[in-house]
């Protein structure tokens, strides 16, 4: 066979071939790297007012910096023929997820949150991707989501072209919102129509119409009432059936305003269903009541309840007055058995001198603070420097440390404090990161490798865990840059759903040695 060639790309097996064009596996020779080529049909280039269209949106999808949407690497014409170079990435695409069978609720309740956070980054760019289906999800190892395919994606500006002759419609019939039909305007809510769509195929393992034929297709979308995924699918919970039918609402504005809203909705429809966990019958525990311990003339010995430890009687010789003090620890124990860390503590103190030392209590930290200090790095966990501080940006929980476990390195120091945040969910996860980097401009270069902020310009990226299951897991960035006088390193651990950051006042040199100390005490130990 003859090897064919586009312009510095090698074409090589075809992966996919739609109304619009093919998607092959291609060699970029310029740049040493296989990609995902599409070439659009020839039969499109036709139209000068698309084309211009073409490169406009190419625009818009290449600068979205959302980790659920492929990056772009370049794309323009070849020899009179539209193209996108793509990474190429692994995975198979949802459709064939289905077709093995219905998702299990929660999984696809995953799913549905990563393509939610890449239709409303498209959407906040003003772009509607306008055909959200199960082939154009892929799903790749650990089930991290991309949304593929903006080829037919239009802009929102009232200025913008349409993509076919007037009258046709572009899309895929089975997944495509009502209004698309009627010629009227068309926002990103029409993207969550087509998720819900989803959702429903996910549950049912069907599309939510099956009449056959185009005008069956479109009458069952603009008339038809959405069906129940429960009343095909039992393991399905009811309460997804109304997140369904919100989603698929037949009027844009009876549906979910974002695609996040509908997924926040779906996720909350698996939480309530849940069946309550089995719990153990609690462990009776005797509670003695305390009696205070008034002052005496003579100096009183008070008993502690364990025999292995009691209060010394003391005596001061030469002077009239006489203190004993005598201090209960009183250790709150739960029924499971297990101590609760930073358990309230009470003193009580008895003098004989107008002097009296007050009672002093800690209050017991929340369950989801203690769940944070659980996963937190080892030269972090357990420190006494670490201490509860409001959560922001969708966090449950946050903690700030001053001083790690770790010994002082001379040549590499310790960061002067660190961040850690926990998160309920991946979406949070990604949305706290994104908006991160994107306040701060911050682009995405893979190529570029962790930090280095000595050779390549601050950007964020992908990191590698280390050990025998080395390599970067989907979703876990680390990115490093200077503010408000701190070099800083932040990371993101889906394993544990936390953010973390550490800082340290200085320069490039300072971030540079920074990193070393991160990848010392920290990543090697992820």
């Amino acid at each position: 066979m003859t090897e064919e060639t586009f312009g510095p790309y090698r074409i090589e097996q075809l992966l996919g071939r739609g109304g619009m064009g093919e998607v092959h596996r291609a060699y970029d020779t310029v740049h040493d790297r296989f990609v995902a080529l599409k070439r659009l049909s020839t039969g499109h280039h036709s139209d000068e007012e698309y084309r211009a269209r073409f490169r406009r949106e190419a625009r818009i999808v290449a600068r979205l910096r959302e980790p659920h949407v492929i990056p772009i690497h370049a794309y323009g014409e070849i020899d009179g023929r539209l193209y996108l170079d793509m990474r190429l990435v692994e995975g198979a695409d949802l459709s064939d997820v289905i077709r093995e069978g219905a998702v299990e609720p929660a999984r696809a309740v995953r799913i549905v949150e990563q393509v939610a956070s890449a239709l409303d980054a498209a959407h906040a760019d003003g772009l509607v991707h306008r055909d959200v289906k199960p082939s154009n999800i892929l799903v790749t190892a650990g089930d991290f989501v991309y949304l593929v395919d903006f080829g037919i994606a239009r802009s929102v500006s009232p200025s913008a072209t349409g993509l076919t002759a007037a009258g046709s419609v572009v899309g895929t019939l089975d997944y495509m919102a009502p209004e698309r039909f009627e010629g009227g305007p068309v926002d990103g809510r029409a993207d969550v129509y087509a998720l819900a769509c989803v959702l429903f195929a996910c549950l049912a393992g069907r599309r939510p119409f099956t009449a056959d034929g185009t005008a069956a297709q479109i009458w069952a979308h603009l008339y038809v009432e959405p069906p129940k995924p429960s009343a095909l699918n039992p393991a399905v919970p009811a309460a997804f059936d109304e997140v369904i039918a919100k989603g698929m609402a037949k009027n844009p504005a009876d549906r979910y305003a974002t695609a996040g809203a509908f997924a926040r909705a779906a996720a909350q429809a698996a939480i309530t269903s849940a069946p309550e966990p089995q719990r153990e019958a609690p462990v009776a525990v005797e509670h003695k009541a305390t009696v205070p311990v008034h002052p005496e003339p003579d100096p009183p010995t008070v008993a502690l309840p364990s025999t292995e430890s009691r209060v010394k009687q003391a005596a001061l010789v030469g002077s009239a007055l006489a203190v004993v003090a005598g201090m209960v620890a009183i250790s709150l124990y739960f029924g499971n058995g297990d101590r609760t860390r930073g358990s309230g503590t009470t003193t009580t103190s008895i003098t004989t001198t107008t002097t009296t030392v007050p009672a002093t209590t800690t209050t017991t930290r929340s369950p989801k603070v203690e769940a944070l200090l659980a996963v937190l790095p080892t030269v972090y966990r357990g420190a006494d420097s670490c201490a509860p501080v409001d959560p922001d940006g969708g966090a449950v929980a946050a903690v700030r440390c001053t001083k790690p476990n770790s010994s002082w390195d001379p040549i590499n120091p310790p960061p002067a404090e660190a961040e850690f945040r926990l998160f309920d969910h991946p979406t949070a996860l990604d949305e706290f990161f994104q908006s991160l980097v994107t306040s701060r401009g911050i682009p995405r270069i893979d190529e570029a490798g962790r930090c280095r902020p000595r050779i390549d310009p601050i950007h964020y990226t992908l990191y590698r865990r280390p050990g025998p299951n080395s390599g970067a897991l989907p979703g876990e960035f680390a990115t490093c840059f200077l503010a408000d006088g701190n070099a800083q390193i932040w990371w993101v651990d889906t394993r544990t759903l936390t953010i973390g950051a550490v800082k340290r006042p200085g320069d490039i040199d300072t971030l540079d040695s920074l990193d070393i100390w991160w990848s010392e005490r920290v990543l090697a130990t992820l």
